[in-house]
């Protein structure tokens, strides 16, 4: 099923940031200095991208709502591959691909024919019988196991969720073996696709705002 539901061909435009790390001889100073690396992490993703429009990954969530999904560093790549054509800035990467990284688009146009709600069951019929549907993200959402990634040497684990006639889509990318094991968090099935899925909801909430 590689690539089945993908809109974009993949794009390399990644914009790599890293944050300043704690000084572990000084306790104290920990939490400022971890408060620090996320202000600089801020900074760094604003200055990189002045005069382009934001993506979600930078209006609805941010690198902190994946903590629980990706364990290592976090950096932001404005391209996804899931994002549909004519939609750039409704997708967006975070993760540093050496490991993992999460894959998030949000579709709130239509197609050119057809909704979105015709488009979403369009999608899930590509994923049957893989796809196992599961309540608490969007009107309706189903998440497919790990499988084979069109990343080269990447495992995948899919979420697919639609609310009112807005898509979502976030999949987990991470290496095969051990290094990618330790990228990301150790759940799998219904729960990682929560946790997937609760990106999801914050950009489907976004969206009512």
């Amino acid at each position: 099923m590689k690539a089945k539901f993908r809109y974009a061909t993949l794009l390399l435009a990644a914009v790599l940031v890293t944050g300043c790390s704690k000084n572990p001889a000084n306790a104290v100073a920990a939490a400022t200095n971890e408060d620090a690396a996320k202000a600089a992490l801020s900074n760094a993703v604003a200055n990189a991208n002045k005069g382009t429009t934001p993506t979600p990954c930078e209006t609805d969530f941010s690198a902190r709502d994946a903590a629980e999904i990706l364990t290592g560093s976090t950096a932001l790549n404005r391209y996804a591959m899931n994002a549909a054509l004519g939609e750039a800035e409704n997708g967006c990467e975070m993760g540093d691909g050496n490991g993992a990284l999460i894959d998030f688009s949000i579709r709130a146009k239509p197609p050119m024919q057809g909704d979105n709600k015709q488009t979403y069951q369009t999608l899930v019929s590509f994923l049957q019988p893989k796809g196992v549907a599961f309540a608490g993200v969007g009107d309706k959402a189903v998440w497919v196991d790990v499988h084979d990634s069109n990343i080269p040497g990447m495992s995948e684990f899919d979420t697919l969720a639609i609310k009112g006639e807005v898509i979502c889509q976030a999949d987990l990318h991470f290496k095969k073996g051990v290094q990618g094991d330790k990228a990301i968090t150790p759940v799998r099935g219904e729960e990682l696709a929560k946790k997937l899925g609760a990106l999801c909801n914050k950009s489907f909430a976004a969206r009512r705002s």
